[in-house]
């Protein structure tokens, strides 16, 4: 049965690299937002509109229901701050037949800062104004027991997280 695992962590936590990594090892599909914004631009101004965000959410919804009922593995790399969007892509899941899994990527917030400072520079990313990153702060709903999460730090061997939390055919 195929699986969907749903990234959650603030900005720059470390999501989008995460996400890379397992789609190089394990030859999983993704969904990401970020993606979809670069693609239309919308990063543009760097001051992005609730249409802007509509928009893009709408699509990688999209996307992952048609990865889904083609029976594939996918990462879900849309940020997922708040309960009920990963309420959404659970519910997204389970409709295609699928199961569903959360990582919840834990960065210091010493850290989340130090890579936004250095990404201004870089322009590695879309960059997020003050406004932005506050928001999302205060959006974010740290992922309960309940939901079960398997918690990734960037300090953590890639490789034996890796095999401690994905069984490898």
């Amino acid at each position: 049965m195929n699986k969907l695992y749903i990234l959650t962590g603030l900005p720059y936590s470390g999501k989008t690299t995460l996400r890379k990594e397992l789609v190089k090892r394990l030859n999983f599909d993704y969904v990401s937002v970020d993606e979809i914004m670069k693609d239309k631009n919308t990063w543009r101004t760097g001051h992005l509109t609730p249409d802007d965000w509509n928009t893009a959410y709408s699509e990688a919804y999209g996307k992952l229901k048609d990865l889904l009922k083609q029976n594939r593995n996918v990462i879900l790399d849309i940020g997922n701050l708040e309960f009920q969007e990963r309420e959404t892509a659970r519910q997204i899941a389970e409709a295609q037949g699928a199961k569903h899994k959360l990582i919840y990527i834990n960065t210091p917030m010493e850290e989340i800062m130090r890579r936004r400072k250095e990404n201004k520079i870089t322009k590695t990313r879309g960059h997020l104004e003050d406004d932005l990153l506050k928001s999302a702060i205060e959006k974010f709903d740290e992922p309960t027991a309940e939901e079960n999460p398997i918690i990734y730090n960037s300090e953590e061997d890639l490789d034996e997280w890796i095999k401690q939390n994905f069984s490898i055919d």
